[in-house]
């Protein structure tokens, strides 16, 4: 009973009723079969009067005419003309303008798109509500600023970030192995994908399309000019999405590579970077060309910015979806294997930092296989306000820094490009780098203390020969002197020492043997 009264009330106060016909607060229509009928030939009949009785405007002009749905009046040529949605079809919102264009020679126009030869009148505004409700303003409306911000921002940092993990990348020659290539590569994709985000929102007027495809009413809505082949616009989100789809392809090659690494005990690792280029840049070529085929012969409708049929829509996001699955399979896997080796640690401090190993490795791994795509790859279009709310920020955050991510996790966190920015640092400063330096001089040690029992055998035979000589006992030896070249790189020179006397004791035995 309460919800029978509660819509009679709403009713009531946000609806105005004419008879049958009932007009919602957003503007939509609701009316019977035959009300409607009745209220099109009741215009129809007014439309021919007009027609018949009415006198016509000096100049070129396109005639009045009847639509079938509404009288359009006499139009001069080149212009177009609006009047509000019909408040009698059923279904439509009268809150939008119908539009109609008149062509320069006085002809109105036909839309080629449909492939009839009749006059065309837009009635898109009117299939779709011009009002927002109020729970979605008070929510998305005020949410949309903040979203819009926080991705702005995680786009320019990623956009810089990866920038310059690039230069890095290619700065230093050491660097340069089939394993950074993959890198640069995953890195250009992001970086891409940042630069199309931000052409989007600064030549897009309201997402419809460039400035001269649409034009503005005198209410100060923007509308899309129907004719023309707009391929400017179209190219733009052809190339977005094919940008879109090849850093997904370039997260799963990154993926794929990482757990070839740990279950391929031996693999080519050059001779497998032309598949990854052919994976990561060529995959996505097979789905983007039957999308254009299909937007130009069967939904060639706005700027391809719109999916009226979802169906056309998978043929893209089906292989991202397919590419997120399979990351998130090579995901398991490797956290399967790390877990493997981690379950057995051989010290007891070992065991007790096992799952603060497994958990930072698994944080280290989300951003870069993409799992985080995972959560929302199921989950409808028509969602209410506060989920989509949730998922608008769930999803740009992580879209728009996740290249900042993942710069920072292969580039800027990796130990090859620390030490060669070490090195580069004091060669600039023309001082030697002290961590370089430990560590050669520990490598210097340990090939020293591999030669020293080898040294001991050959010095002890050494001492029976020149003590067998009447030698002096005295042992040559050698020190590793380190110098800067002229390139700050730092170079051991060994330079003999002068003979330093044995510390062992004087043998007598020949010498007696002699006597006797």
């Amino acid at each position: 009973m309460c919800t029978i009264y509660r819509n009679i009330v709403l009713i009531s106060l946000y609806s105005v009723i004419y008879g049958n016909k009932i007009i919602s607060e957003t503007g939509e229509v609701h009316i019977s079969r035959e009300e409607q009928d009745k209220a099109v030939y009741d215009e129809q009949v007014k439309c021919y009067h007009s027609i018949l009785y009415d006198p016509y405007p000096p100049g070129v002009y396109c005639n009045r005419t009847w639509d079938n749905l509404a009288c359009w009046p006499d139009t001069p040529a080149g212009s177009i003309v609006y009047q509000p949605c019909p408040n009698y079809i059923q279904g439509f919102y009268s809150l939008g303008n119908a539009s109609k264009r008149c062509m320069p020679d006085g002809q109105w126009y036909v839309n080629p798109a449909k492939q009839i030869n009749k006059t065309w009148t837009n009635y898109t505004q009117c299939l779709r509500s011009r009002e927002t409700p109020a729970h979605v303003s008070n929510l998305l409306m005020v949410h949309i600023e903040y979203i819009q911000l926080m991705y702005n921002t995680g786009y320019g940092i990623s956009f810089v970030s990866l920038l310059l993990a690039v230069f890095i990348m290619l700065k230093f020659r050491k660097l340069h192995c089939p394993r950074n290539t993959v890198h640069i590569n995953l890195f250009i994709s992001f970086i891409l994908r940042a630069i199309l985000s931000f052409l989007k929102d600064l030549l897009l007027v309201q997402g419809l399309g460039f400035s001269f495809d649409v034009e503005w009413t005198s209410t100060d809505t923007v509308l899309f000019i129907e004719d023309g082949t707009h391929w400017e616009c179209k190219l733009l989100y052809t190339l977005f999405h094919y940008v879109l789809t090849a850093n997904y392809m370039w997260i799963l090659v990154e993926g794929l590579y990482l757990h070839t690494l740990v279950y391929v005990s031996v693999f080519s690792e050059r001779g497998s970077v032309k598949w990854y280029y052919l994976l990561g840049w060529g995959t996505p070529l097979l789905s983007v060309i039957p999308w254009v085929i299909i937007r130009l012969t069967l939904e060639n409708i706005l700027c391809w910015n719109t999916n009226p049929t979802l169906g056309y829509f998978w043929v893209l996001k089906g292989p991202i979806a397919l590419s997120t699955l399979i990351n998130f399979i090579f995901f398991i896997n490797i956290l399967r294997a790390l877990f493997t080796k981690l379950h057995k640690p051989s010290t007891s401090a070992a065991r007790r930092n096992r799952y603060r190993r497994l958990a930072k490795a698994t944080l280290i791994l989300i951003p870069l296989f993409g799992v985080h795509y995972i959560v929302f790859i199921g989950v409808p279009e028509n969602l209410n306000p506060t989920a989509e709310i949730v998922k608008l920020y769930f999803e740009m955050f992580f879209n728009s820094f996740q290249g900042f991510l993942v710069a920072v996790l292969l580039c800027f966190f990796n130990q090859e490009v620390q030490m060669e920015i070490r090195k580069s640092w004091y060669r600039l400063c023309s001082k030697p780098d002290p961590l370089y330096i430990q560590q050669a001089q520990l490598l210097v040690n340990s090939y020293d203390g591999a030669r020293r029992p080898r040294e001991s055998r050959s010095n002890l035979h050494s001492d029976k020969h020149m003590s067998s000589e009447g030698s002096s006992g005295m042992i040559d030896g050698c020190l590793c002197k380190w110098t800067l070249d002229k390139n700050g790189r730092l170079r051991c020179s060994f330079v003999k020492t002068a003979p330093l006397k044995s510390s062992r004791p004087k043998k007598n035995l020949l010498v007696h043997e002699t006597k006797m």
